[in-house]
């Protein structure tokens, strides 16, 4: 068997050896059988290629006199939906994209997300990066001048895994819309930011010298509450939880410890600013705000 074994591999080297040695003289690999007879694989590979460019020519030249059964009209309309959304950027296209993870780099100039049937963008903004894999779509935006407006449809498969938001450079967000997603990250840094219900198994919120106020989906006890600063205070319905004073050599640190509640929230201060977090059954609105 061993010997047998040996011999089909020297056969199938010394075939391989030949066939390579033909193709440099200036033969060809015969490989590829159609139409009753083995031919070259270059001519395949023409073949193949002439082929797919009488389709593609068919696909873009089809018009309502066309004779043929193919209904191409919904390409055109594609392309052209899809050339219009584009310009200098892409967005997703709730029709055609299955965006489950969604980060956001803002950068300068103040934005402001709402919700709507399909991705948008509006104001005077110059976009850096705006990318897609594996099912998350990542923009990179500075805002130039006025607000810039963001819109995020509900997600397709009823609700968003990640939603990540960073605003750089002192960006300031207004979020006028309920967020919902598995996990939601917001970054303020030294900007202003505002939200409405944030509906999530874990939020993480951070803040240096700016401040974040956001509204938590569900009831207090229904949080596990860890808060954490070196500097400005982290509030929650109007009570401090954490503040940093001039004496203090480390973070200081607030933990509800309600390991039996269902949902996490941490919230961060490493500078001046502050977070103040308003819960569904906020006692007064208008304090827990201040």
């Amino acid at each position: 068997m061993k010997k047998l074994i040996i011999a089909c591999a020297a056969v199938l080297v010394l075939g391989l050896g030949l066939t390579t040695v033909g193709h440099v003289l200036g033969g060809q690999f015969y490989s590829v059988y159609y139409n009753g007879a083995l031919h070259p694989f270059s001519d395949a590979a023409q073949n193949f290629s002439d082929k797919f460019v009488n389709i593609s020519d068919h696909l873009v030249t089809a018009d309502d006199d066309d004779d043929s059964d193919f209904d191409t009209d919904w390409v055109q309309d594609y392309l052209e939906t899809r050339k219009a959304s584009m310009k200098d950027y892409n967005l997703p296209m709730q029709a055609l994209d299955h965006i489950t993870d969604i980060e956001l780099t803002l950068k300068g100039g103040d934005f402001e997300i709402g919700a709507g049937s399909d991705f948008a963008l509006e104001g005077d903004f110059s976009v850096t990066e705006s990318k897609f894999g594996n099912h998350k779509w990542s923009l990179e935006i500075w805002a130039n001048s006025g607000t810039v407006e963001l819109v995020l449809p509900p997600c397709r498969e009823l609700r968003y895994e990640d939603i990540d938001i960073f605003c750089r450079q002192s960006a300031n967000l207004a979020i006028t819309t309920s967020i919902d997603a598995d996990d939601i990250k917001i970054s303020g840094e030294n900007g202003t930011v505002s939200t409405r219900e944030l509906v999530a198994d874990e939020i993480e919120l951070y803040a240096g010298n700016g401040s974040i106020t956001a509204e938590l989906g569900d009831k207090e006890a229904a949080y596990h509450v860890q808060a954490r600063t070196n500097g400005g205070p982290v509030k929650l319905n109007g009570e401090v939880l954490a503040q940093a004073d001039e004496s203090a050599t480390r973070d200081v640190v607030y933990d509800n410890r309600a390991e039996e509640a269902p949902l996490e929230v941490q919230a961060t201060v490493s500078g001046s600013g502050q977070i103040s977090l308003t819960s569904a059954d906020k006692p007064d609105n208008s304090a827990a705000h201040a």
